[in-house]
């Protein structure tokens, strides 16, 4: 048996099963000097010590955790963790004055990086990405989406998804595959034939196990039109969608993530009024990216308005190798608080249970008796000293599916 007891926490501190909206963001439970008994991965009983002490039968592994925290492991709900090569040179242009979209013009961005990973082998891109997800689980991140995208062509795409693939079965965290292949266009066929084959690749890419499929709408890139075709091609192969928009200019990638009931609508630094409306009305989650605000010295997603309209919120990394070279989901919490203005509160919620709400995956992101055991103990005595503190990783140890997948040389064992 996987039994673990983790005993004498200054607290647990975990939201509520989701999804939540508004207010909601706020509902935290909080148990003091309290202990949690997880049996084969699964939480049983979370409370007082001597409650909780008294449901144990055998004999657990057991966890001092006196002085610290044990919240949910985070749930990373957008990333592009599959890539080769950096783009810091990229990172000293902008820093020089040159615009994102000025680089992108000169052969840079997206194109660059897609250029490196379609010359990278397999094996090249599983090492590489192996070495980011060590850093990621440290950090504190138990589970992870991850795009394709930086392919642009049939071969690559599959390529990128066998890697996720190989490495769901390497490794701790658990990764979700999403296709992108309308994520730029390739400059060596017209746009027309590309968008034709990534309509050709949607079949493949579902054998492959992606879950969703995504489309970047935005001006530049996938109009509205292109990115429906798309997205119901997709549909009917069985994977939901979820759409990057109005990231650089406002477009209707809102009203069409609404429309064809998309899991999530991402970036929304560009969001209106009326768009705020509609996500509130339905069950799309928006994900916000305060480092990618933070890294490209632009406005950042109005995130108080969104939550306070009632929308379902979450917050996310988006890493990527051109605009958020960034694992840590406990910095995003600190940028999310200071920068968007979330509550310590609101920033767990959008860091857990609501980012796996939009995986479909309704036995994570809380601790709770019957969820699945995936959680972190804190070098903190409180949860909002996470995002207090910033720059630093709280994180002592991570509990996958109720085994332990990292630890520090601090953290004790009985």
């Amino acid at each position: 048996m996987n039994d673990i007891l983790i005993s004498h926490a200054s607290q647990i501190a975990t939201p509520v099963r989701g999804p939540k909206r508004g207010k909601a963001l706020q509902d935290i439970t909080i148990h003091k000097n309290a202990s949690i008994y997880c049996v084969d991965g699964i939480i049983r009983i979370v409370g007082s010590a001597k409650a909780v002490e008294s449901q144990i039968t055998g004999n657990p592994t057991v966890i001092n955790a006196d002085g610290k925290t044990v919240i949910p492991g985070f749930v990373d709900a957008h990333t592009h963790l599959v890539f080769a090569g950096t783009r810091e040179n990229e990172f000293v242009q902008r820093l020089s004055g040159m615009t994102y979209k000025e680089i992108a013009e000169k052969g840079g961005g997206i194109l660059s990086t897609v250029q490196k990973t379609r010359a990278a082998s397999k094996d090249e891109l599983i090492q590489i990405s192996m070495h980011y997800l060590h850093r990621a689980l440290a950090h504190g991140t138990t589970t992870m989406e991850v795009k394709t995208g930086y392919g642009l062509e049939p071969e690559t795409e599959m390529k990128m998804l066998d890697v996720i693939h190989e490495l769901n079965t390497l490794h701790s965290i658990e990764l979700i595959p999403t296709f992108l292949g309308a994520h730029s266009f390739p400059k060596d066929i017209s746009r027309e034939t590309y968008i034709e084959q990534v309509i050709t690749m949607i079949p493949e890419a579902a054998k492959r196990g992606a879950k969703f499929c995504d489309v970047f709408c935005e001006p530049g890139y996938y109009t509205v039109e292109e990115s429906r075709q798309i997205l119901e091609r997709a549909k009917e192969c069985g994977m939901r969608p979820r759409i990057h928009t109005d990231q650089f200019l406002h477009s209707d990638g809102v009203r069409l993530a609404v429309e064809l009931e998309a899991a999530s609508v991402d970036h929304l630094e560009q969001l209106s009024d009326e768009d705020i409306s509609l996500l509130a009305g339905s069950n799309t989650t928006a994900i916000l990216f305060p480092g990618v605000s933070l890294f490209l010295g632009y406005n950042y997603p109005p995130a108080r308005r969104i939550i306070d309209n009632g929308c379902i919120t979450a917050i996310g990394t988006d890493f990527n190798p051109g605009s958020c070279m960034c694992l840590s989901m406990q910095m995003m919490m600190s940028l999310a608080c200071t920068q968007m203005k979330l509550l310590p509160a609101e920033a767990m919620t959008a860091a857990t249970v609501n980012p796996a709400y939009s995986l479909g995956l309704n036995n994570i992101g809380a601790l709770e008796p019957g969820m699945q055991a995936d959680l972190l103990i804190c070098n903190v005595p409180n949860y909002e000293m996470i995002p207090y503190f910033f720059g630093e990783n709280h994180v002592e140890m991570v509990v996958k599916k109720g085994v332990i997948v990292y630890e520090s040389t601090d953290t004790k064992i009985q």
